[in-house]
């Protein structure tokens, strides 16, 4: 849409020029634009960009506002620029012997990275006062193949004279050399091709011109116009996001300069290369997810909350930091990161990522949360401590209620279809207690998890803890300071005003910075991209429509993967899955079309799982090209409940009568007043038989590694980690986004540069972010923060299945494990 309008305004502009051009001139007016003559136009890099060659607009280096005086002591105060550039648009109001112009510019990039990078189109225009219909144009067409070379074309077509064209090479010797920088040295040769009144059209002599920069911040340029026998020379400083530059222009006794200031949307190269190591204090707090949808919808308005991000996110500002200069280490005070223990061992990638180029990273903690530690253990160089702060590193445990006895009370009996002994996801309604068969599902996950925790703790702290982290765990939590620094599990014992001083002590260095820099590109091309399909699937999967990020609704998920593969721009889709499972009927749906896009568009699937990929999760799973996730995954879980209440005792309890007329001996099936018959039982059990077989054969057409028997060995119900899974042979990989892409690269045949697009958001409707306390006083809703969670939670459920036949629904999910 961006893209399209700038096209379109583009030509408007080119098409107003050309009126222009078709009228009467206004005597004796001096039409000259800055820096036509001067800079080279494939190659210009500055403020200058919207006057010299306006296409270039679209590379973002000319963001910004500047000054720029004619630097002549006579004429001083007579002639000067101001110019405002943002994004693909420019102004600029010039002064010139009591004379105004204005400017106005766009440039942008031609096409999609996907079809044709680094082509790029502008133009400008340049009226005065009261004569915008009598204004010039300068148009613009650059192409940037390789960060060897640029090519530039432009057209100047002033009303009272003929077309005048320029064409420009630029090149950058150095880009082949390994241990220099390619920007080091440019060299460039301009072409004007213009009309002569005796000779009609003439190619003049060229304009040849070297620019420098031997050293970061300190540019050096010039350029010999051979026909005009004129010279330019220009220098320039720039430091953080200022530039500060002249340049003189010399022709036998016609010589003058400008000067000009620069303040940048991006900094610069740091001066000199000189970097002072600082901290970055990075805010880490609140709820971790794969994707991040918007809380509530009010009209045009989506509601996010602001303790709420996404895992994308955050590894953009950890990429932003690991190639910032400025930034020696990451910070991180009282970090509170809710999420899933698999999301968090992503997060513990990406840190180490971010540390792998000799970075630090250190952590205080006013108290530190079991799941905090087992997360800053992994990553910190330094964990510190409050003198009056614990350690509560506990293990990890999983715990659920059973409620058998108390809807017997009530009179309400819970019928439990499962198909087989650990599809336990009904237990908490017709069991008084943990089964056997769960507590062997449960065992076996939390031992697994418990050895990846251990694991995560020795990676960070193995050479400095006192004892094996095994003893540590049972002799926890450590409610004093002094026994977790006694125990080698923190690093230090200080008050937060005394950070500066440790970090000085520890790294050498303690200065803050609370914010990243953006640092404008240096390079001359950009790699033609090869899009992916990124679409999220997180929540309970049901029947109808519902929001992305919320729900998988069968109706929304389809619409999403149909438009992505029927989509050319795509060369597959990758499929982030964060969801328990839910309706048994949604979920082949939804895998069907999934397998579409297999079968008809011929685009490959991977599935990234997240914290929780099971049951249905794992069905609409089943048949992708490739299944990624991460250890802590919770996945499997192949198999099928169905659950239905009767209240018979309870309606005698509460002297509720019923009565029934019915035509069909079936009709009132399914009624909560009466009892089920045993032929209606065995009616039922026969259907999530059914389910159950075409659930394993789904799996056991997608994983050719696996036999249909392996499969039902593995299937019956059981949940697995993703490491067990990994093992047994129900994924392919551990890991991440990143794992992932890499499959995706594999199985499309992709060689080039890949990007995710988002497929899930829609870019309608106007973002709004709160914190949530502001949140629930803006929609008055208060009092719901006195209902439990639970409670919400169980509504959500039966909200979501109440009409479901057959589930597909794990009995665990990353809420459940106490870490």
């Amino acid at each position: 849409m961006k893209r399209a309008f700038l096209t379109i305004l583009f030509i408007a502009l080119l098409l107003a020029s050309s009126a222009a051009f078709a009228q009467n001139a206004i005597a004796n007016a001096d039409y000259t634009q800055l820096g036509w003559q001067e800079f080279p136009i494939a190659s210009i890099d500055n403020l200058f960009i919207p006057y010299s060659n306006p296409s270039l607009l679209g590379t973002g280096n000319a963001d910004g506002i500047g000054l720029v005086h004619l630097a002549d002591k006579e004429r001083f105060q007579k002639r000067y620029w101001l110019m405002l550039n943002a994004g693909n648009l420019a102004y600029s109001y010039e002064r010139d012997h009591g004379t105004n112009y204005h400017m106005l510019a766009t440039g942008f990039e031609a096409l999609p990275a996907h079809i044709l990078p680094n082509l790029y189109l502008g133009t400008n225009y340049r009226f005065t006062d009261g004569g915008f219909e009598d204004g010039t144009f300068r148009s613009g067409l650059s192409y940037r193949p390789h960060d060897s070379a640029s090519m530039a074309f432009t057209l100047e077509n002033p009303m009272h004279d003929r077309p005048f064209y320029r064409a420009g090479l630029a090149i950058r010797p150095f880009v082949f050399l390994d241990n220099v920088a390619d920007y080091r040295m440019e060299l460039s040769a301009d072409m004007n091709y213009s009309y002569w009144d005796a000779d009609g059209y003439k190619l003049k002599k060229p304009i040849l011109g070297i620019n420098t920069q031997v050293l970061d911040g300190i540019k050096l340029g010039a350029t010999y116009n051979l026909e005009e026998e004129t010279a330019l020379l220009s220098f320039s400083l720039s430091l953080g996001k200022s530039e500060i530059g002249s340049l003189a222009r010399m022709h036998e006794d016609d010589n003058y300069g400008y000067a000009y200031a620069f303040l940048s949307d991006e900094s610069f190269k740091n001066f000199l290369g000189l970097n002072s190591p600082k901290w970055y204090e990075m805010k880490a707090r609140g709820t971790v997810v794969t994707y991040k949808a918007p809380k509530y919808k009010l009209g045009p308005f989506h509601i996010y909350t602001q303790d709420t991000r996404d895992i994308e996110s955050i590894a953009a500002t950890l990429k932003q930091a690991k190639e910032d200069p400025g930034v020696s280490g990451i910070l991180l005070v009282n970090p509170s990161y809710a999420t899933s223990f698999a999301l968090q061992q992503e997060l513990v990638s990406l840190f180490q990522d971010f540390k792998s180029d000799g970075k630090k990273v250190s952590v205080y903690y006013d108290n530190i949360s079991n799941g905090g530690y087992i997360f800053a253990s992994a990553i910190a160089d330094k964990i510190y401590l409050n003198p009056m702060g614990g350690l509560d590193l506990r293990g990890l445990s999983i715990s659920s209620p059973y409620l058998k006895d108390t809807l017997n009370s009530l009179g309400i009996e819970m019928l439990n279809f499962r198909s087989h002994k650990y599809k336990n996801a009904g237990n908490m309604f017709s069991e008084s207690n943990m089964t056997a068969d769960e507590r062997e599902v449960y065992e076996s996950i939390l031992q697994n998890l418990y050895d990846q925790m251990v694991a995560q703790i020795n990676l960070g702290r193995g050479s400095k803890l006192h004892q094996p982290v095994q003893t540590l765990v049972d002799e926890g939590p450590y409610y004093i300071a002094q026994d977790a620094l006694d125990a080698g599990l923190i690093d230090g014992i200080i008050y937060q005003d005394e950070l500066p001083s440790s970090l000085k002590e520890d790294f050498g260095f303690s200065g803050k910075n609370g914010s990243l820099a953006d640092y404008r590109s240096y390079d001359w091309s950009k790699p033609k991209e090869n899009l992916i399909a990124m679409i999220y699937a997180s929540g309970n999967i049901v029947m109808g429509k519902g929001m992305p990020g919320q729900k998988i609704a069968h109706e929304s998920t389809v619409n999403l993967i149909r438009a992505a593969r029927k989509d050319k721009k795509y060369k597959g889709i990758i499929l982030r899955v964060d969801s328990g499972g839910g309706s048994a009927q949604a979920s082949d749906i939804i895998l069907r079309e999934l397998n579409l896009a297999q079968s008809e568009n011929k685009k490959p699937v991977v599935v990234s799982m997240a914290g929780v990929a099971a049951s249905g999760g794992y069905y609409i799973s089943a048949k992708a090209d490739r299944i990624i996730a991460d250890p802590a995954t919770l996945t499997g879980s192949i198999g099928v409940i169905g659950m239905v209440f009767n209240a018979t005792e309870m309606f005698k309890k509460i002297k509720v009568n019923w009565d029934t007329v019915k035509m069909g001996e079936k009709a009132d099936l399914g009624a909560m007043h009466r009892p089920w018959t045993q032929d209606e039982k065995d009616m039922f059990t026969s259907y999530i038989e059914h389910t159950y077989e075409d659930f394993v054969n789904k799996v056991d057409a997608g994983r050719k590694n696996l036999s249909n028997e392996q499969v039902h060995a593995l299937a019956q119900g059981r949940v697995w980690t993703g490491e067990q899974a990994k093992n047994n042979g129900l994924i392919d990989d551990l890991g991440g986004l990143d794992v992932a892409l890499n499959h995706m690269r594999e199985v499309s045949g992709i060689t080039g540069e890949i990007r995710m697009v988002d497929a899930t958001s829609s870019n309608e409707g106007i973002s709004v972010q709160l914190n949530s306390n502001s949140l629930m006083n803006v929609l008055g809703l208060e009092a719901l923060e006195a209902v439990s969670e639970e409670y919400i939670k169980v509504f959500e459920l039966w909200q979501d299945f109440a009409g479901e036949n057959a589930l597909m629904l794990s009995p665990i999910n990353p809420e459940k494990q106490q870490f």
